[in-house]
């Protein structure tokens, strides 16, 4: 016979605190902001019961779910084993124990590259369109490079030094339309801090929201952009504007212009309004997309779109031209053989 769990035994586990249950199984969290992050598989992260593992593409709420997922047990199995013995129900205002964050070190990464970068070239270029050369230009300057995962490592670096990186998968996970994101934990002092580059002596900083919508700009914008520091913040943020901006002025680079390239919808706007009561709002002008609703991939794609479809309708109109000319030339040839046939009639 099955075994059975009864209600009070299932509404018992689904209430059971998630943190408080893999703590007392031994799994260990670094406390990040709002979210904890597992100290051994640093994609899977809580937040208030909920579960997200990026690397993986699962998520969820609860231990009751959380479990049947990481451990591979079923319901019932799962629903017995949070009633073994008494954890704490779930509560909003618990807080666990903080722990001492380790100064970063890019050395775990940097023995995860390979000595190759065809997967990230193909998704890079072919995928996401970026121009070929500029993709070599941050490979020779060691800014981006392939890990044993086929991930793109962009390295942040400040001074010639790595001091962060964060990822971006080549190939869509399984049972998820997106594909691989990861941000390294970093320590206090560079934790606003972002992938960037500069081009020519910087006088302006450009602001992105992605490494890859930063990558697109300079694609499309390549013969116009000079002397700018370009930065990304992985989302909407502030404090790495700020952060970037300091930096610049303490290498002694005196920057009169700060860029906002962010995604031209209702988010980008209300950040560009944020940023302009913040900070000099006389500074501040906007590299956003033309087109409401893109970022500034969605707006390379158009282009090189665009630009095919331009070339293809060339080529068929020269086809085609190609061929009046010679249909032409061809009856103009035989009107005079007739001609001439007529003549010796």
């Amino acid at each position: 016979m099955a075994e059975r769990v009864n209600e009070e035994e299932i509404m018992k586990a689904r209430d059971i605190d998630l943190l408080d249950y893999l703590e007392k199984k031994g799994e260990t969290f670094v406390k990040q902001g709002r979210y904890y992050r597992h100290t051994e598989h640093d994609s899977l992260i809580i937040r208030e019961n909920m579960y997200a593992w990026n690397s993986r593409g699962e998520k969820g709420y609860g231990a009751l779910n959380f479990i049947q997922m990481y451990y591979g047990m079923d319901f019932v199995s799962a629903v017995k084993e949070l009633n073994k013995e008494e954890y704490q129900l779930f509560d909003k205002s618990r807080k666990a124990p903080e722990v001492k964050q380790e100064p970063f070190s890019y050395e775990k990464q940097r023995k995860l590259e390979v000595n190759h970068q065809t997967d990230i070239k193909k998704y890079l270029v072919d995928d996401r369109k970026i121009d070929p050369k500029i993709v070599n230009w941050l490979i020779g300057k060691d800014l981006i490079a392939q890990d044993k995962r086929k991930n793109v490592v962009f390295k942040w670096k400040k001074e010639g030094k790595v001091v962060g990186f964060d990822l971006q998968g080549t190939l869509p996970m399984k049972n998820s339309r997106g594909s691989f994101k990861y941000v390294a934990p970093n320590d206090a002092k560079n934790r606003h801090y972002g992938f960037n580059f500069d081009i020519g002596k910087p006088n302006k900083i450009i602001y992105f929201e992605s490494p890859i919508d930063m990558l697109s700009y300079w694609s499309i914008q390549k013969e116009k952009v000079k002397d700018a520091r370009l930065i990304s913040g992985n989302g909407l943020k502030i404090k790495t504007i700020a952060e970037a901006y300091k930096q610049a002025t303490k290498e002694g680079h005196k920057i009169k212009e700060i860029g906002l390239g962010v995604d031209n919808d209702d988010g980008g706007n209300e950040f560009k309004d944020q940023v302009c009561k913040l900070l000099n709002s006389d500074m501040i002008k906007s590299y956003m997309p033309k087109t409401k609703g893109m970022d500034w991939n969605d707006e390379l794609k158009a282009s090189v779109h665009r630009a095919t479809q331009e070339k293809e309708n060339s080529l068929l109109s020269n086809v085609r031209e190609d061929y009046l000319n010679t249909t032409s030339a061809g009856k103009k040839k035989k009107k005079t053989k007739d001609q001439e046939l007529g003549q010796a009639l």
